[in-house]
């Protein structure tokens, strides 16, 4: 049987080394996927942008289109091994905020799990800050906590149509990073014994 985790969180959250830490630990053998990654190529073959971070500016239409032809090769993908894919649950826009999944491509996916990883905005913000690497917008504190929010609640959706269960993980700087990749290893080790 399928077996896929979406993994979601803003960027500045620690969502990919959380991963990472996870994937090295975890029982089952995962493939990790990032559908960023499969929209920006379809994107890219499509002529349509040159840099990922081009992705959140196009038409919305344009996106659902390029989500949909990602979820079909996440479903084939997950018939021959569990995925862990990698995403947001919702994508700031010039002109507000863009679900990552919309019912007809969540239904496609249909996941078992949806991981949140979350965090304080202070600590968002400061990540973001010592990233160089991205181009990514500048946000405040309150506004980073509005789109936390709002993956929440994209979550409660996305488990509407798809029966997914939701868990949060938070990763805060006093924390400790173990205990959140603990968190994503049970949930992770559940797929054991789903692929032999």
């Amino acid at each position: 049987m399928p077996f896929v985790v979406m993994i979601t969180g803003i960027p500045g959250v620690g969502k990919s080394t959380i991963t990472r830490l996870a994937l090295r630990k975890t029982r089952a053998k995962f493939k990790l996927v990032n559908f960023g990654d499969l929209m920006f190529e379809e994107a890219l073959k499509a002529g349509l942008v040159k840099h990922r971070d081009e992705m959140r500016k196009l038409n919305p239409n344009v996106q659902k289109g390029l989500q949909m032809k990602a979820a079909r090769r996440i479903v084939e993908m997950s018939k021959t091994e569990p995925i862990l894919l990698d995403t947001h649950a919702t994508i700031r826009t010039p002109v507000g905020y863009l679900l990552g999944f919309p019912k007809e491509v969540i239904e496609v996916i249909n996941p078992n799990f949806i991981v949140i990883i979350e965090a304080a905005p202070s600590e968002i913000l400061g990540r973001r800050l010592r990233d160089l690497k991205r181009d990514r917008d500048v946000e405040t504190e309150e506004q980073i906590q509005r789109h936390q929010d709002l993956n929440r609640a994209a979550a409660v959706s996305y488990a509407m149509h798809s029966n997914a269960l939701i868990k949060i993980i938070e990763n805060h700087e006093d924390k400790g990073l173990e205990e959140a990749v603990h968190e994503l290893v049970e949930v992770l080790d559940l797929a054991v014994g789903e692929y032999d």
